[in-house]
């Protein structure tokens, strides 16, 4: 009985342990940026700042969005997610300063890396140090200017059979054709990345129900309670996230491109295949040995020359090779497709920008003898302003973050950023903040004419990031981009039905409508 009565008794000041114990560890860092003289919005416990996005009232873009604009005339401000500290950048010259001047100190990227297969663990936007550095030094020569010409035709080709789909399903019967956007210009982008990355020829545009298709439609499809617990313990308890057996991926989805990329780079090994593509740089870079091991890289010495001298080489585990191979096509998939859809949405809207932009595209191409060559894309001014003011409005990534790996005072500051600490830049702040692009939410290509540009720091237009640690396959993605939109618009014409409106994903990181986008397109 005594027994019994002293339980019933203990349990309130376990109760009330327990309750002090986790409101100390969800606010002890709430003093953060009051102790470093940083201006900052009072946390609300639990949430921080993050109260509207947690509760899915906002989208993650216009949760950036609204954060910058919340310290107006400040350089910089505090901001706390969940109960970590972030410093957000909002002055140019310190964007520049951290992700380009001094970017030795700020070589990765924050991540959480959860208790995932090397495959993903070893992409590299998730690779940190010498391996990101090794990595990414292999990888850049698959987007230069002379890997991209060799790639313009394959790229061309899949233009093609898009204007060839359009030809055969406008006709004087049905006369105008209503496409979602993101579904008919991803199935496009598809079929690029699988031809120029793996030497895969997914058709997806004449067969919209083909596998590849069908897959990547599900690569972000994971059960709403999943994406919750994720989201819980990247922002309340990060040190346990490599405990937990969760993807950001839908698994079975990424066993089929896992699948995918091994038996495509066992057919180049073992039969003597070879193209002028990302996988087979990847391929020619990979360690043949069966020796079983967790390095991303490995570093052997290799003769050279008929003199027998020896170099250190990099190579690349097959996990690593697998795991770019999949960054490429997801990573491209998602960018490309997203900057087509609002690229083609906008045009739908502003009709005298389309017309201009069809009168550019057709001077450009009589210039070059009717073709739409890799020299023709480079000339097309107006087209990469069009793409540049989508790409202002709506980024496919609302900020990018940087970790500090070295001790670092903010120029002209006394704020130091302690090893271990993150910074972040808020993209679709700047984009939106009208001190460097007035009257904002109009879409005006000519915001980037070249005397335009010359007003503002380079440092508040950023869609790719910027520095070391940039996007490494934009230049590919805006090739394939404007392809696209040549096929389409100098014979078609976007058109803006009752159906075309645009929402908030507010359950995506990415930036995704809520229902599609849907316009009309119509022959000339």
């Amino acid at each position: 009985m005594n027994d019994l009565l002293g339980l019933l008794l203990s349990w309130p000041i376990i109760l009330i342990s327990t309750l002090t114990f986790l409101y100390w560890h969800f606010t002890k860092t709430y003093d953060h940026w009051k102790k470093r003289g940083v201006v900052f919005e009072k946390p609300i416990l639990l949430f921080g700042n993050l109260k509207e996005r947690m509760l899915f009232r906002q989208s993650f873009h216009e949760y950036q969005r609204d954060a910058y604009f919340k310290f107006e005339g400040h350089p910089y401000a505090g901001l706390y997610e969940g109960r970590r500290p972030s410093l957000m950048l909002r002055d140019p010259e310190l964007i520049k300063h951290v992700m380009v001047r001094d970017f030795e100190h700020f070589v990765d990227r924050p991540t959480f890396r959860l208790r995932s297969p090397a495959y993903t663990t070893n992409m590299l936007i998730n690779l940190k140090g010498n391996e990101w550095k090794q990595v990414r030094q292999i990888m850049t020569p698959a987007f230069t200017s002379g890997k991209l010409k060799q790639m313009h035709s394959l790229v061309e080709q899949c233009g093609k059979q898009m204007e060839e789909y359009f030809d055969s399903n406008i006709t004087e019967g049905n006369p105008k054709l209503e496409i979602e956007l993101k579904d008919f210009l991803g199935r496009f982008t598809l079929d690029v990345i699988a031809t120029c990355a793996f030497g895969v020829e997914s058709n997806s545009i004449k067969f919209p129900e083909s596998e590849l298709i069908c897959v990547m439609a599900k690569f972000g499809d994971i059960p709403v309670y999943k994406r919750v617990i994720l989201f819980m313990i990247i922002v309340f308890i990060p040190m346990f996230a490599r405990f937990i057996p969760l993807s950001l991926f839908n698994s079975r989805v990424m066993e089929y491109l896992v699948a995918l990329s091994k038996k495509v780079a066992h057919m180049r090994k073992t039969e003597g295949v070879r193209r002028n593509d990302f996988l087979q740089l990847m391929v020619e870079h990979q360690d043949d040995s069966n020796a079983p091991s967790d390095d991303v890289i490995k570093v052997k010495t290799v003769t050279v020359g008929e003199n027998g001298e020896t170099k250190q080489k990099v190579f690349l585990s097959e996990d690593t090779v697998t795991a770019q191979s999949i960054l490429f096509l997801i990573a491209g998939y998602e960018t490309s497709s997203t900057l087509l859809m609002f690229a083609s949405y906008q045009l739908s809207l502003n009709v005298d920008i389309q017309d201009k932009l069809r009168a550019h595209v057709n001077e450009i191409l009589d210039k070059h003898g009717g073709k739409c060559t890799y020299e023709a894309l480079q000339d097309m001014s107006y087209l990469e302003m069009v793409l540049n003011e989508t790409l202002r409005m709506h980024p496919s990534v609302a900020r990018v973050d940087r970790h500090c790996t070295l001790d670092y005072t903010l120029p002209d500051t006394n704020i130091v950023i302690r090893a271990g600490e993150s910074v972040n830049v808020p993209i679709m702040g700047l984009h939106y903040d009208p001190k460097y692009y007035p009257d904002p939410y109009k879409f005006d290509p000519d915001r980037f004419l070249p005397e335009e540009k010359a007003k503002r720091s380079p440092y508040v237009f950023l869609p790719f990031g910027a520095g070391p640690r940039n996007c490494i396959g934009l230049r590919f993605a805006m090739m394939s981009t404007k392809l696209a939109m040549v096929h389409v618009i100098r014979k078609f014409k976007l058109v803006r039905s009752e159906n075309t409106k645009f929402e908030y994903n507010k359950h995506s990181m990415l930036l995704k409508a809520k229902d599609g986008i849907r316009v009309n397109v119509e022959r000339l």
